[in-house]
């Protein structure tokens, strides 16, 4: 259920402006009320004072633009019209002008706070028996005391009627929108509960089907060429077919490298997934990386002393995204100063480093920002690290990417 914060709020928001035209319409209303005669309320109970038209349509007129707040004021709107009518009372009550706190009473249920709402309808029952027992009283006269009360009700009751009527619906409305906005958090989650079950259902399996029939082609490929059935007619070795055997190992063994790679990707996260209508860019596409610096104003150094085509493609993949973001950054934050990038592979470990100058002018990105961020947790999705610091006037990037041998050796 939503507050009654909210639905006050909401309700006092929209289409306050109309209020000023609803005051002006009754203020017309009762002016010609007033004119043509027709606004005595009743004549059991006492004549109407002999008051001027005009002193009745000042105040009607002032009653008028204390209703022209019933929205955004609809308390003080109440109370200030209570003590108008009250005095009209007192010079003999006059339609136009309980028209006018009719109104106001409907504004000040509809549009208060809960507890006004409450007071509004004790305070209107009180005041419909008060003015019966009081009419009674004056008169003895059990009609007249009736239709004092009906008349009362009418006009008071009426109104707290139809605004509590409405306020319900309106409340019944919000809690239905609160209920769909909460049922589409449910949804959202479920969607991403159903992603992640297909992904680790589609790891696994990679796993059961393919893993099992690469490494099987891997053992026997592995044990074909350690007998001597790969010699010629003259017991020679057969150099030619030793070297497609062992082709066929050095692939089972990438395609091992490049399915635990994805089953690892799968299992990473939402942001990490792959976009499966086109092939993630590998390093072999830095030249339009370079190409899209120089002609920024850029100066770029390279040196690469890899073959991308050896990479697993999720660590080629992670490459070229941190050399994409390092080198943006470089350009970002050191426009036109010379950049020098090297990627090489050391230790069974791709590493890839960035260098720009940093002048006393120049500005670089911390440590903490969102792009520095990305590409380490980018590296240790791998078991890698990232470090970005300035080093001897250089900003540095230098990541570290674990890359397994195909044949479980040291490179």
């Amino acid at each position: 259920m939503c507050s009654d914060k909210s639905v006050v709020t909401r309700s006092r928001s929209v289409g306050k402006w109309n209020d000023p035209l609803i005051a002006f319409g009754l203020f017309a209303i009762g002016v010609l009320l007033y004119l043509v005669g027709l606004y005595q309320m009743w004549t059991d109970v006492g004549g109407v004072a002999d008051v001027p038209a005009g002193v009745r349509i000042g105040m009607l007129a002032l009653l008028c633009v204390i209703d022209s707040f019933r929205r955004v004021r609809p308390a003080t709107a109440l109370a200030a019209g209570a003590v108008i009518v009250a005095v009209d009372a007192a010079l003999g009550p006059t339609l136009p002008m309980w028209l006018v706190l009719s109104d106001l009473t409907y504004a000040a249920v509809l549009y208060g706070t809960a507890r006004l709402g409450r007071v509004v309808c004790s305070l209107t029952a009180v005041t419909v028996a008060a003015l019966t027992a009081l009419v009674y009283l004056s008169t003895q006269d059990v009609r007249a005391a009736a239709g004092a009360g009906v008349v009362t009700a009418l006009f008071f009751g009426t109104p707290v009627w139809w605004a509590l009527v409405i306020r319900r619906q309106v409340e019944l409305t919000e809690a239905e929108r609160e209920r769909s906005r909460v049922h589409e958090a449910l949804a959202a989650l479920d969607r991403e509960a159903a992603v992640a079950h297909e992904r680790a259902t589609m790891a696994r399996d990679l796993h059961d089907v393919i893993a099992s029939h690469l490494s099987a082609i891997a053992i026997h490929s592995e044990a074909a060429l350690s007998t001597s059935a790969l010699s010629g007619e003259r017991g020679e070795p057969d150099d030619g077919l030793r070297e497609m055997i062992g082709a066929i190992r050095s692939s089972s063994l990438a395609g091992l490298s490049e399915m635990r790679s994805m089953i690892e990707l799968l299992h990473a996260g939402d942001d990490e997934t792959p976009d499966l209508r086109s092939s993630p860019p590998r390093l072999t596409e830095l030249p339009v990386v370079l190409d899209a610096v120089r002609a920024a104003g850029g100066t770029v150094h390279v040196a690469i002393d890899i073959d991308a085509a050896d990479l697993p493609s999720v660590v080629d993949h992670t490459a070229y995204r941190i050399t994409q973001e390092a080198l943006t950054n470089a350009l970002k934050h050191a426009p036109g100063a010379p950049i020098s990038m090297s990627i090489s592979l050391q230790h069974n470990a791709l590493q890839v480093e960035i260098r720009n100058p940093v002048g006393p002018d120049t500005s670089h990105p911390r440590a903490g920002t969102r792009g520095l961020a990305n590409m380490r947790h980018r590296a240790e999705l791998l078991g890698g690290s990232l470090d970005a610091l300035p080093v001897d006037g250089e900003w540095t990037v230098c990541a570290q990417l674990p890359v397994p041998a195909p044949n479980g050796t040291d490179r």
